[in-house]
């Protein structure tokens, strides 16, 4: 590991934080997610009418580019709410006014930043069969409806959690905007010569960060990299000076854990360790998907930063 010569790390710190932004959660924060609760709850009455903004929806399309069929791009029973902007821009408008068992097509350019990356900025044209239009039913905002969703006697017992929630939730958003921010100026008046080996290890961990992150979306890495036109080497190359901005944070942290003489104790990563393993259905499923030595490393280094990042707040 490499010599490493760190500031005034305190002094860094508590000239950062003394910029911190207070929380604040304003009344139409409050209702706004009061009335995403609504939406979630909302009931379904099927509607023998035109299709509005706000419905829910259930249709058959087909897209096509040139006259040929996208890979992917057709869907059977489709469920949607008309003015959720799940779609590409303009194709919920253009279901407005359309009746059950209507058919319609229209044709739209797809965003400069379309997922499909091969017809960004390109005319497609659909083909849209409305099976369905149901009224979405809204439950009325009362103590009833509080009561419906867990301890609450009323509804302000209800707006009282939903703004602490609000208000916990824009703490935390501060409190890690400010440890990066000071980990940022620590490392700024830090010098130290990073061992290609370390900036090679922090790639790979990137690597297996986009794998786990594009697998809850459904897709495999291979596809993934065919759809935006690179490799894993291009990849790899483009985060040279991320990887290199990971592993100078991470020997930085580890320095300072070390002078300071901060560490987890035994206790607490048993502790971290068994919430951990909470997760698996049992203890068959534990010994195939975990390595336990791995586990423990990575829960002591996960301690061991978060006392310091305690310490350099403090």
């Amino acid at each position: 590991l490499p010599e490493i010569k760190l500031p005034d790390c305190k002094t860094i710190a508590a000239e950062t934080k003394s910029r911190a932004k207070p929380a604040d959660v304003p009344e139409k924060e409050v209702i706004s997610a009061i009335e995403s609760l609504r939406k979630s709850r909302a009931k379904n009455s099927a509607a023998d009418r035109e299709a509005k903004t706000g419905d829910f929806c259930e249709v058959d399309f087909e897209a096509r580019h040139g006259g040929v069929k996208i890979e992917n791009g057709e869907s059977k029973n489709h469920p949607l709410v008309i003015g959720g902007k799940e779609f590409i821009p303009g194709f919920e408008e253009n279901l407005v006014g359309m009746k059950t068992g209507e058919e319609k097509t229209f044709s739209l350019k797809a965003p400069d930043d379309y997922f499909k990356k091969e017809y960004a900025g390109k005319v497609l044209d659909f083909k849209v069969k409305m099976n369905a239009v149901f009224e979405r039913v809204l439950p009325e905002l009362n103590d009833e409806f509080a009561k419906g969703l867990g301890k609450f006697e009323n509804l302000e017992q209800l707006k009282k959690s939903v703004k602490e929630g609000l208000l916990a939730e824009k703490e935390k958003k501060e409190k890690d905007r400010l440890r990066m921010e000071i980990l940022e100026k620590i490392s700024e008046k830090t010098d130290m010569e990073l061992p290609d080996i370390l900036i090679e290890s922090e790639k790979e961990k990137m690597a297996h960060e986009l794998e786990h992150s594009v697998e809850k979306f459904g897709l495999n890495l291979e596809t993934y990299l065919a759809q935006i036109k690179k490799t894993m080497d291009d990849l790899k190359k483009d985060w040279q000076k991320d990887a290199e901005k990971r592993a100078k944070a991470a020997l930085i942290l580890r320095e300072i854990a070390a002078k300071e003489r901060l560490a987890p104790t035994e206790e607490e990563i048993a502790e971290k360790i068994n919430e951990t393993l909470e997760y698996y259905h049992s203890a068959e499923d534990v010994a195939k998907k975990i390595d336990p030595a791995a586990v423990r490393d990575y829960i002591e280094g996960q301690l061991k930063n978060e006392k310091v990042f305690e310490f350099l707040e403090k």
